[in-house]
């Protein structure tokens, strides 16, 4: 893939497929890929399965909802002096 060539939907999906997912997985994914460009079927038919559609809507339904939304956030916390534990205060 060189700069000038237009980016292909290939290539779209693998830039998404590594915004999204972890390195094993993104491995995983791209990795099925390959092989089904070598022509690996998975046990579908070889030219034009039907079915193929439908179980990919089925596995987005069943495992969308699964996805964690929100990972982790960072905040900040201030350090306030002052109050009943402040130093040089006798309790």
């Amino acid at each position: 893939m060189s700069k000038n060539e237009p980016i292909s939907d290939f290539h779209k999906s693998l830039q998404t497929l590594a915004k999204k997912l972890t390195k094993e997985e993104y491995s995983l994914v791209a990795g099925t890929m390959f092989q089904l460009h070598a022509g690996m079927t998975f046990g579908y038919k070889k030219v034009f399965d039907p079915q193929l559609l439908p179980d990919i809507e089925f596995i987005w339904r069943i495992h969308h909802g699964n996805k964690i939304k929100k990972k982790a956030e960072v905040i900040r916390l201030r350090v306030i002096t002052g109050g009943k534990n402040a130093p040089g205060k006798d309790g």
